[in-house]
């Protein structure tokens, strides 16, 4: 009989010890490891296409409507956001454009907002950006809606 308790115990020790080593490692908060990453593609996350889609028309839209300086042809377009101070994820489009004028590639940002702004040249949105979508289909996109 003494073996058996012997061997109840253990198993009662080996089940409790297994639940405390579960439980610490379930509410251990590893301060080192960073939130978010900027400048790099985050995994499992998606920006909805409707967003998407406003980014790119806005972008085509602006580049039609303040010329010069006159696109003719994108490069290096990503989709990402920037996290406000409250949290919010603020929606952005970065890339390069060919300037018909200047032959030149120049940076710009198309940022959601209540509507959108577009920024020509280099600004640090896009430096400061976790950046979700990439994709040379989007260069494509862009120039087919400046058309």
């Amino acid at each position: 009989m003494n073996y058996q308790i012997s061997i109840k115990s253990i198993l009662k020790i080996f089940v409790n010890l297994l639940l405390i080593v579960t439980l610490i490692g379930c509410t251990t908060n590893d301060n080192t490891t960073p939130k978010h990453s900027t400048n790099t593609t985050a995994e499992n996350k998606e920006i909805p296409d409707t967003i998407v889609q406003f980014l790119m028309t806005s972008a085509a839209k602006d580049f039609r409507n303040h010329q010069p300086p006159t696109p003719i042809d994108f490069r290096d377009i990503k989709i990402g956001y920037l996290t406000s101070t409250n949290n919010a994820k603020n929606f952005i489009l970065c890339g390069e454009f060919l300037s018909k004028e200047n032959k030149e590639w120049i940076e710009f940002a198309t940022i959601k907002t209540e509507g959108y702004e577009q920024y020509i040249g280099k600004t640090h949105y896009c430096q400061e950006a976790t950046t979700i979508l990439t994709d040379a289909k989007l260069s494509a996109d862009l120039i087919k809606m400046m058309e």
